[in-house]
């Protein structure tokens, strides 16, 4: 038993280690070559924790092999738009000018309520609202909107909104992340004062505080406990 729970633990974080290698993608998301490799690495994993006869090492080795071959094969289609067309496809348009493309959708095997599945959840009320509509490598639907539909920018109404940044955690249930601090070239005098703006007295009594390189800052008081 406790033979069988090692080789699923080394496994286990043999599975993670390869595919963080592989880089960060959600499975809707995955160039057919990635999604391949997902695949044959989770069955390759699945052999040696089922089959305490197999040795680690028949599972670990092609699952090594696998993710360096990606990892080549991904460095190859940086140089070569031949051999990643080849792999992963090309973007191909089915909507133009409000109207969709029949014939190119007949060649990607999508249907109309898919497509009208994937406005509806980007809250796309119709097709005529569309400029052009693209199925992208991954299988996802992107679009640009005609252009009276298109959102007002800053730029459009004239005027100049404040700036903002990423937002970094800064305290995270009363402790200080010092490592984000660091990062906005801040000090823990500089965090105690916004607290006490705030109305706060002390850093452990903020849940959360963050903070982005323009000053935009939050603060959310721990609850008082009852």
């Amino acid at each position: 038993m406790s033979i069988s729970f090692i080789r699923t633990l080394l496994l286990y974080f043999c599975v993670i280690i390869a595919l963080r290698l592989m880089g960060k993608r959600q499975i809707g998301e995955l160039e057919p070559s990635e999604l391949v490799i997902t695949i044959l690495v989770s069955e390759l994993a699945a052999v040696p924790m089922q089959d305490l006869g197999t040795p680690l090492l028949a599972g670990v080795i092609p699952i090594v092999t696998l993710i360096a071959l990606e990892i080549l094969v991904s460095f190859v289609c940086l140089k070569s738009i031949t051999l990643r067309r080849l792999l992963n496809g090309h973007p191909a348009v089915i909507i133009r000018s409000g109207k969709l493309d029949r014939k190119k959708m007949q060649q990607m095997r999508v249907t109309v309520d898919e497509v009208l599945e994937a406005l509806r959840q980007s809250n796309v009320e119709s097709i005529s609202d569309i400029k052009y509509g693209i199925i992208e490598p991954s299988g996802k639907l992107s679009y640009v909107l005609q252009t009276r539909y298109r959102p007002v920018t800053a730029e459009l109404m004239k005027v100049s909104p404040q700036d903002s940044g990423v937002p970094l955690i800064i305290v995270n249930d009363g402790r200080l992340i010092e490592r984000n601090l660091t990062l906005l070239n801040k000090t823990q005098e500089d965090i105690l004062h916004q607290v006490k703006k705030a109305g706060l007295h002390e850093i452990r009594e903020v849940f959360l505080m963050t903070l982005d390189d323009c000053g935009n800052v939050f603060i959310q008081a721990k609850e008082a406990r009852a």
